[in-house]
């Protein structure tokens, strides 16, 4: 992964990636947004670059590495620290599955965040909650988990209920830290919850929000299953295996406990979004949660159990690991020809005086209709990794057409995204050089 992350280190910052990515080296701090203080982990890396006056080229590098390393840090905790390499093998799954788009914006804090519920599960499988620094260990990642991601409540939920049904015994102590971490987590995001998360929260008003209305077609659960074995193939047989060895071993509780989470999450997510049919990242981020709950029953209840546990399951896991890295490979060269693409448009502007560019309209319908809002922040960052003293910004259309942008901005204004317009002198002068002027149309670039 390592090596992966090494040579599509000029792919990975799509998205929000560029958006935090550009943040931290602009601002040369860690860059937090509603509680989520996991964010502060996946950039540590870039902002040590930033801090250490590296150059943007490497910078980049250093942001592609950061969730290798810091996934890598997790799995040692679990191998050596608690022991558990069960819990390893479901670190090194849980970066392959469920993650296709997001290889390519790897700070998604709720993928950091899934990836900690594997220690919440080893640690109780393993007894590791019962003494203080155990607990105060847990309670650290618990706690971790809960502000990474507003749904990763529900697989946490799921966990502790899995191992409640497994022992039927109180454990006090950390009964009474779950109880603690939950009210704590939920009095702070009543007191600071951001309009963002509002906005999110609001999905579940079903007065206006009507898209609960598709699950009264019988049509739509044939597009859900072909969608889950199109695109969540493993894990659906994952699941499927798993069920029919709580049926062999007769074990009723778990069998309904894994089926009614996993079908849960679906459940809430189709009733609050207008489901789309192709994979992408923002519905890779809704059915995350499905990921530990299906994946860690089957590890810790089959795969300890079976032979999976000899060099077969080594093989086994190296090929799967192998398979996706290739799934990954391939999308990734689909991206490099995006980049390189961007980089025509970068060069043309570079060519002209002035930073300050708009898009043509027929190439953003055409050879560049992959452009979306992070586009200014990528040229940015893209052109001042070239030269800082060519530095351009290059937005769209519906950029401008973003909160009357057209009319708002002035010759010392850039557009950092189409809802922040910034004063040029904002911008840090290390890593990048902004030219006073107004926009300026590219001509058509696509056919070159």
């Amino acid at each position: 992964m390592a090596i992966f992350a090494i040579v599509f280190a000029q792919e990975r910052f799509q998205a929000d990636g560029a958006y935090y990515l550009f943040k931290v080296v602009n601002s040369g701090q860690f860059q937090i947004e509603h509680q989520r203080f996991i964010l502060a982990v996946s950039q540590v890396l870039p902002l040590i670059g930033v801090k250490l006056g590296w150059s943007l080229n490497t910078i980049i590098v250093l942001n592609s590495l950061n969730n290798v390393v810091v996934f890598y840090l997790v799995f040692l905790y679990a191998t050596k620290y608690l022991r558990d390499n069960t819990a390893g093998v479901a670190i090194i799954l849980f970066m392959v599955f469920g993650v296709l788009y997001i290889q390519f914006i790897p700070m998604y804090e709720i993928w950091y965040g899934t990836i900690l519920l594997v220690l919440v599960r080893s640690h109780m499988v393993n007894g590791r909650n019962f003494l203080m620094c155990d607990l105060i260990l847990l309670g650290i990642i618990m706690i971790t988990i809960l502000f990474s991601h507003p749904l990763l409540f529900i697989p946490l939920l799921f966990l502790l209920l899995f191992d409640a049904a497994e022992r039927w015994v109180i454990q006090w102590r950390m009964f009474f830290l779950v109880a603690a971490i939950f009210i704590f987590w939920y009095i702070i995001k009543k007191m600071f919850l951001s309009s963002y998360e509002a906005g999110k929260i609001s999905l579940l008003d079903f007065s206006w929000n009507k898209a609960y209305l598709n699950l009264t077609h019988l049509g739509y659960y044939w597009k859900l299953f072909k969608f889950f074995f199109s695109f969540y193939t493993i894990p659906m047989f994952v699941y499927l295996f798993t069920m029919g060895f709580y049926i062999v071993r007769k074990n009723h509780r778990k069998l309904v406990l894994v089926s009614a989470f996993l079908f849960g999450q679906i459940l809430l997510i189709n009733l609050t979004n207008e489901m789309d049919w192709e994979l992408t990242p923002y519905f890779e981020r809704m059915y995350m949660p499905i990921i530990p709950i299906v994946f860690l029953p089957f590890l810790y209840d089959l795969f300890t159990q079976m032979t999976l546990k000899n060099n077969y399951g080594a093989i086994l896991l190296v090929l799967i690991v192998g398979w996706r890295i290739m799934i990954f490979t391939k999308l990734g060269f689909q991206f490099k020809k995006n980049t390189a693409q961007t980089e025509v448009a970068i060069t043309e502007a570079q060519k002209l005086s002035g930073s300050k560019f708009e898009l043509d309209p027929n190439d953003y319908n055409s050879c560049m209709k992959y452009v979306d809002w992070s586009f200014t922040m990528e040229t940015l960052l893209r052109s001042a990794a070239i030269d800082k003293n060519k530095t351009v910004s290059i937005c769209t259309w519906e950029d401008f057409a973003e909160h009357d942008n057209k009319n708002r901005l002035n010759e010392n204004d850039y557009m950092m995204r189409r809802w922040e317009v910034m004063p040029d002198y904002s911008i840090n002068q290390n890593y990048f050089h902004i030219q006073q002027g107004k926009y300026v149309r590219l001509n058509p670039l696509c056919g070159k």
